[in-house]
């Protein structure tokens, strides 16, 4: 009896050994990737929360990465792409400029605020007109088919695009609808029945990688799970949350 209970201690001791060292092992093969990202309200809060934040939460679970967040200003976000100091960031329209992503996580309207008239302009219209529009954004903003139409000026600042339009410097400010929206949305109601967004033109949105080996096995795990969690319609409930329509892709 007791050899017998000496060999199920050794058992179990052996048991619990090598569980501890998978274990270990599981937790060493995690390959750090940092995320670059502009802090943008309902998709990438500070807090943790938002719809870029809950896709990485299912997209990324049970990989081989971890992924840590670092908030920086859009442009320097995408320089520590260039770089390779980051290894994803985004989105923005597939320009051909950086490692992009197979499956766009956004589509989203490029829209102007103005004040409201019967019915909506056309863009020879629109041409006649002066804007404004944040010169941080301008190359995810002035799609070529509407940027020989858009004849204005560029502010470093959201909030001096909407200070312009408020005091009638300009015609109307364009942007991300999203962003429109939330800005609207701050103005007494009152003031926000005097204006109205159009849509331009609809924009996909996609994620970028380092053009490293490091970014390009990361891209290929993104697309192949996104393509696989949309398939079994998993992301889109997250994008139904925050009344998105999940993005097609091609």
């Amino acid at each position: 009896m007791k050899i017998k209970w000496n060999i199920i201690q050794l058992l179990l001791f052996s048991f619990l050994f090598f569980s501890f060292f998978a274990s270990s092992e599981d937790k060493e093969e995690k390959i750090d990737i940092i995320w670059v990202t502009e802090a943008w309200q309902n998709y990438t809060n500070e807090d943790g929360t938002g719809l870029y934040h809950e896709l990485f939460e299912v997209i990324f679970h049970n990989s081989p990465y971890n992924i840590q967040v670092k908030y920086l200003p859009w442009k320097r976000a995408l320089r520590e792409i260039e770089t390779k100091q980051a290894n994803i960031s985004g989105a923005l329209p597939n320009n051909g400029k950086y490692l992009f992503a197979d499956v766009p996580i956004l589509t989203e309207p490029i829209s102007i605020l103005r004040q409201k008239t019967e019915t909506n302009l056309t863009l020879q219209e629109i041409s006649n007109l002066v804007a404004v529009w944040p010169q941080r954004y301008a190359d995810e903003i002035l799609f070529p088919s509407i940027a020989p139409y858009i004849n204005g000026v560029s502010v470093d600042y959201r909030k001096d695009a909407l200070h312009l339009l408020r005091v009638k410097k300009v015609d109307y400010y364009l942007d991300i609808r999203t962003i429109l929206e939330t800005q609207l949305a701050l103005w007494p109601e009152a003031e926000q029945q005097k204006y109205y967004i159009q849509d331009l033109v609809t924009s996909k949105l996609y994620l970028v990688f380092s053009d490293d080996p490091k970014g390009k096995a990361l891209k290929h795990y993104y697309d192949t799970k996104t393509k696989a969690l949309l398939d079994q319609n998993i992301l889109q409930k997250i994008y139904q949350k925050y009344k998105l329509s999940f993005p097609l892709f091609e």
